[in-house]
């Protein structure tokens, strides 16, 4: 084998190690399960959509009524689709340079939950998800959008801070907040506030290696950590014992105290017998004076006299009176 022939070999050999990353980096996401309905628009093809499946940009993807989907994307960040929802990839760049590296979705109708990557954490600038009435950019790490059949936008952040933006301006969300988004005229309304305990971190999955999958297309394996306990609050101080109230003494009642002389038990008195109503008398006649009679005497009764008997005492009979000669 000539020099010239090994020169040519190390070459290709060295061109096919080039070109080996751009081919593994050539999509931008790679779908990691589908529920339901879930079809793929790219250009004027409709197909449908599933595990395995690479996503470009410019690609449309398309949930049904009960549809769901997953993708994840070369720079590590996840997105949720939700039933009902349309989701377009408009631009999307993972660069080494933070100048480079860009994020640009929309979401025309459903709902999504997103996970940053890479490229959220190297550029924020360069990550943005487009609705109908407002603009979501990020300077954290999760968050939950959707829109409702009104166009109303409605937004809640999941960890860190995200930004929401209108022609009115931009408001910022942290976790365990919200902001319904009515117009693009309007500035965000505030829904919900923080939360008074501390929310617990969304735990991001660690990458443990690679492996090859049966078609030969590289795979990933995940290790989720243990979640992080919730703090338990202390319980609440006890109160004071409340402070004794007074008790006035009791009123007297019928019954005597000891030592003290019951009082006479009252009299029973007898109501006064009915009174017949008295009938008037009858007018006065001129009658005849009657005839005067002498009363009759008095009764005269003798007295009656006790005499005592007593005991008789018989006395000598007196001596005669002397003679005087």
């Amino acid at each position: 084998m000539t020099s010239d022939q090994k020169y040519a070999r190390l070459a290709l050999l060295m061109g096919m190690v080039a070109a080996w990353p751009l081919t593994g980096l050539a999509a931008a996401g790679l779908v990691q399960f589908t529920a339901g309905d879930v079809q793929l628009r790219r250009g004027e093809t409709l197909s449908r959509l599933s595990k395995g499946s690479e996503l470009d940009g410019g690609d449309v993807v398309l949930t049904g009524t009960e549809g769901r989907a997953q993708i994840r994307f070369s720079d590590g960040g996840l997105v949720a689709l939700y039933p009902d929802s349309q989701f377009t990839v408009t631009r999307y760049a993972d660069g080494a340079g933070a100048g480079e590296d860009h994020f640009v979705v929309n979401l025309l109708r459903g709902g999504m939950r997103a996970l940053t990557g890479l490229i959220g954490k190297r550029n924020p600038a360069n990550y943005k998800v487009v609705t109908p009435t407002a603009v979501v950019g990020i300077r954290g790490s999760a968050f939950l959008l959707a829109i409702d059949a009104n166009g109303q936008v409605f937004v809640s952040g999941e960890q860190d801070e995200i930004e929401v933006c209108t022609q009115a301006g931009c408001v910022g969300v942290t976790a365990g907040e919200a902001v319904l988004v009515v117009s693009d005229q309007d500035l965000p309304v505030y829904t919900h506030t923080r939360a008074l305990l501390p929310v617990p971190q969304v735990q991001t999955p660690l990458v443990a290696g690679d492996q090859v999958d049966v078609q030969g297309r590289r795979a990933f394996v995940y290790i989720v950590p243990a979640p992080v306990p919730v703090p338990v609050p202390p319980p609440p101080e006890a109160a004071p014992p409340p402070a004794p109230v007074p008790v006035s003494p009791p009123p007297p009642t019928g019954t005597p105290q000891p030592g003290t002389p019951a009082p006479p038990a009252p009299t029973p008195t007898t109501p006064p017998p009915p009174t017949r109503p008295t009938t008037p008398p009858p007018p006065a006649t001129t009658a005849p004076p009657p005839a005067t009679t002498a009363p009759p005497p008095p009764t005269v009764r003798p007295p009656i006299v006790f005499i005592p008997v007593l005991p008789i005492i018989l006395l000598p009979p007196p001596p005669p009176p002397p003679v005087i000669r």
